[in-house]
C-alpha cells in the first residue's frame, strides 16, 4: 500500500540492497513515491562501493545476498568510520539470522512479506529526521 501522504520521506537518502531485481524495483518505486532519494544495488560489494562514496540516512538491506552474508555487511556499515546510517533489514530469513542481524548493528528487522506501512512508519521516526 502506498502512503496517502507523499513526500513524508523527502528528508531521507536511502540505499536499498536487494539481489532480486523485481523486489528491488518495488522498494525503489515505493520509497520514491514517499519522496525519498533512493539508490539501489544488488550485491554487498556494490553497496560497500556506494557507501564509500556517498552518505545515506538509511540502508534497507536483505540478508540473503549473493556475495557477502547480510550480517557481515550490516556489521561493516555499522562500524563505518564516517557518518553511520540507520540500518534496517528486510529479509525472508528467520532465526538465528534475525538475531545475528541485530547483533551486527541493525536498528530494525522486518520479515518478508513485509507490511509496507510498518517500514514507512519506521522511516518517519523523528530520530531519523533529526539525522538528515
Amino acid at each position: 500500500m502506498i502512503s496517502e501522504n507523499p513526500g513524508r520521506l523527502a528528508h531521507l537518502r536511502v540505499l536499498v540492497i536487494e539481489d532480486v531485481p523485481d523486489i528491488r524495483e518495488v522498494f525503489v518505486m515505493l520509497l520514491r513515491s514517499e519522496g525519498a532519494g533512493v539508490t539501489a544495488v544488488g550485491t554487498g560489494r556494490e553497496a560497500a562501493e556506494v557507501v564509500a562514496r556517498h552518505e545515506f540516512d538509511v540502508v534497507l538491506t536483505d540478508l540473503g545476498l549473493p556475495d557477502i552474508p547480510g550480517d557481515v555487511l550490516v556489521r561493516q556499515m555499522a562500524n563505518s568510520t564516517h557518518r553511520r546510517p540507520r540500518i534496517a533489514v528486510i529479509t525472508g530469513y528467520g532465526e538465528p539470522y534475525l538475531t545475528r542481524a541485530r547483533q551486527a548493528g541493525a536498528h530494525a528487522v522486518f520479515t518478508k512479506p513485509v507490511e509496507w506501512t510498518r517500514v514507512v512508519d519506521y522511516l518517519c521516526r523523528p530520530d531519523l529526521a533529526a539525522s538528515a
